[in-house]
């Protein structure tokens, strides 16, 4: 299974109601169906919900432009109708690089089949980012961004006022749907000016790059970091700043690295 593919499901299957999904399809999902679809050879599709209605809402994921899209969707609508005795209400949600160019009808002598193919950039990145889901600001990666680091800086900020255990699950997510935009760079350089909010001993990002700080104790090493990530954003601290985050405990050392997101300067983070 494509991991891009597990991370957009996960994403997706957490919020079966008033999210992306419910506005995309204007549908409200209320539970998840087995996917796997009986035929000569066995076919799994991506996600099938069903409406309190019991409408069925099938949703595709693609990521490469596919000639035969329109084909794959008729043959996911009939195999679905053959286990449910229902046809679905089909949405491919295109996530690839490329410019979407996928044909949607499949045609006949006297017959014809449309399948709703939309392309994720289109989807406003304010609307994503607006929305109180957090996986609706992850999938906000995906969208036409007018400036990718500010964009990444504020889905990050969002992700550190989860838990600690959804946390890292949305980062190792948001990492790899960076990764379709070719964003893993900007997204690990961001990701460093939050760490000290993440358990850098746990994380495998963070783990190898600072395993000195961890042996000394999780505090200890949030502090040397956070000493060296200010001094590379900001310029050299004086003496007595230094002194006084040398001092922190981690509670204010989160607190510390949720200020950084927006001080402009020094004078700001420790006004």
């Amino acid at each position: 299974m494509n991991q891009y593919d597990i991370a957009l499901k996960s994403l997706l299957q957490r919020q079966l109601q008033n999210g992306f999904l419910s506005r995309l399809t204007g549908h409200r999902i209320t539970e998840w169906l087995g996917t796997e679809l009986p035929e000569v050879r066995t076919r799994h599709v991506d996600l099938l919900g069903k409406t309190a209605s019991g409408q069925l809402i099938h949703i595709e994921f693609q990521s490469r432009n596919d000639p035969r899209m329109a084909l794959r969707m008729a043959e996911y609508a009939l195999a679905i109708h053959r286990r449910y005795r229902a046809i679905p209400v089909q949405t491919v949600i295109y996530v690839g690089e490329r410019p979407l160019r996928m044909p949607t009808t499949l045609t006949g002598s006297d017959w014809a089949y449309t399948c709703r193919i939309v392309d994720i950039r289109d989807i406003p990145t304010e609307d994503l980012l607006a929305s109180p889901h957090l996986e609706d600001a992850i999938l906000a990666v995906l969208t036409r961004l007018s400036d990718s680091r500010d964009t990444i800086r504020r889905i990050l900020k969002r992700i550190g006022t989860a838990t600690p255990n959804k946390r890292s699950a949305a980062i190792d997510e948001l990492m790899l749907l960076a990764g379709l935009r070719q964003l893993k760079m900007i997204m690990k350089k961001e990701l460093e000016q939050m760490s000290i909010l993440i358990d850098i001993n746990r994380h495998t990002i963070f783990g190898p790059v600072h395993r000195e700080g961890v042996k000394e104790g999780l505090e200890k090493g949030a502090r040397l970091f956070a000493v060296d990530l200010l001094t590379r954003r900001f310029g050299k601290l004086s003496p007595a700043q230094a002194k006084q985050i040398r001092s922190m405990n981690q509670a204010e050392l989160a607190t510390l690295g949720t200020r950084i997101f927006d001080a402009k300067s020094l004078k700001d983070l420790f006004a």
